[in-house]
């Protein structure tokens, strides 16, 4: 009916139109890949003739993967592939089009489902409800710590990483930007604080055992392109930010993500080498004053972490005895990064920008 509605554009009678198969078109659906044809509607009256376009293919909750309609998704195998993503991060595409597959020869039919074509597609329908939703509220905002944040809580998460011989494209990130920072954008940080501050190598080494961070300026010559992410939460555990590492945990990218989040005015800046971080942000300052506003927040040496330090560091800068904390961990970003690493398994492997879109996608769960 609504179809009828829809593509009528004449006056003619009700029952001189008539609804005959157009051009065909794969769609897709979670019992598997069907061959149809796309509907066409014609009247014997005026001899004109109607065909579906994008708007009514959308209205009928399916997703196009071309503007041509060679292939056809239904919406509800993307919530699918997203909730099952959502309660196993480390389920594969391949596994779930397998999956389509062996479902599509079940009912007696034939084909197979593009790998590229559904992730593309799958990605260009979440950056649509990414852009829908971010008009009716900001995107990576923690509502609870609206209008001024009380902690952000910042680590490096290691095994996030992805191979130098992984496929590469010159295709563009369809969240690129949006939650992990451009690589321009950090790499020219990092060279300007290193720069300006005559950098020298060193390790953030506490109490002779306590091993977290290594402040080097050289990128790893190991077989890895990107060695892992740097993410940032609130004391609620929502993601904020985050940043690709190409040089291992240096002091300078928890640094470019304190000066991102300057302007939602934390009180306690929460990471597991503080008794090292802030010595080296005091002495940052000194050659590079723009950033003197950082050290209005307060170090705050993640609680768990702290009984792995030296016993004076840990009286010195334990959260659990800084004033205004009150139950506050800092280790909101362990519980994130123990989620999140389970998506691990399927990206090291995966393209620059398939890496991005997965990681992008991934933090709205």
């Amino acid at each position: 009916m609504y179809l009828w509605r829809s593509l009528k554009k004449c006056g003619c009678p009700t029952d001189s139109l008539r609804i005959k198969p157009g051009k065909s078109v794969a769609v897709i659906t979670m019992n598997g890949r069907h061959e149809l044809s796309m509907p066409e509607l014609a009247s014997s009256a005026c001899k004109a003739t109607w065909t579906a376009g994008v708007e009514e293919v959308l209205r009928c909750d399916y997703w196009p993967a071309t503007l041509h309609f060679a292939t056809i998704y239904e919406t509800d195998v993307f919530f699918s592939f997203e909730e099952l993503k959502m309660a196993a991060p480390g389920l594969s595409c391949q596994a779930f089009l397998k999956m389509l597959d062996q479902r599509t020869v079940r009912f007696g039919r034939t084909g197979k489902i593009s790998g590229d074509s559904f992730l593309k597609s799958f990605f260009e329908w979440e950056a649509v409800r990414y852009e829908v939703d971010s008009l009716c509220e900001e995107p990576f905002t923690c509502q609870a710590c609206s209008p001024d944040m009380l902690a952000v809580s910042v680590d490096g998460n290691r095994k996030h990483y992805c191979f130098k011989n992984a496929a590469r494209s010159e295709e563009q990130a369809i969240f690129n930007d949006v939650f992990i920072a451009k690589d321009e954008d950090i790499t020219r940080f990092v060279n300007y604080v290193h720069s300006t501050t005559k950098h020298v190598s060193g390790r953030g080494v506490c109490g002779g055992e306590w091993s977290a961070a290594r402040e080097t300026s050289q990128k790893s010559a190991s077989k890895l392109d990107e060695e892992g992410l740097e993410l940032a939460v609130c004391r609620h555990g929502d993601l904020l930010c985050a940043l690709n590492m190409y040089r291992g945990e240096i002091f300078a990218y928890p640094l470019f993500l304190q000066e991102k989040l300057a302007s939602s005015r934390p009180t306690l800046f929460c990471i597991d080498v503080a008794c090292k971080y802030w010595p080296y942000l005091q002495k940052i300052i000194k050659s590079c004053p723009e950033f003197q506003h950082l050290l209005e927040m307060k170090p705050f040496l993640l609680v768990f972490h702290a009984k792995a330090h030296d016993f004076k560091c840990e009286i010195k800068w334990s959260g659990a005895f800084l004033e205004g904390a009150g139950l506050t961990l800092g280790e909101e970003v362990e519980q994130v990064n123990a989620f999140v690493s389970r998506i691990a398994v399927t990206t090291k492997h995966m393209s620059k920008a398939g890496h991005v879109n997965t990681h992008g996608h991934a933090v709205e769960w």
